[in-house]
């Protein structure tokens, strides 16, 4: 533990973590390879709604 009046002393218990900060609405592998699974049948059948444009 660490004195309240020490400055020198390194403070190992309140240092940032490491890498990118974890997102509020992070998405796990099985939605994420949902939404591209529903994605690519929506592309797959959109000629036969006849949304030719937004297949491209």
């Amino acid at each position: 533990m660490k004195q309240p009046g020490d400055e020198f002393t390194i403070d190992f218990f309140n240092k940032p973590g490491r890498g990118r900060p974890r997102k509020a609405t992070a998405k796990n592998a099985a939605q994420r390879a949902k939404e591209y699974r529903d994605r690519q049948r929506a592309r797959k059948f959109n000629f036969l709604r006849g949304d030719r444009n937004e297949a491209a």
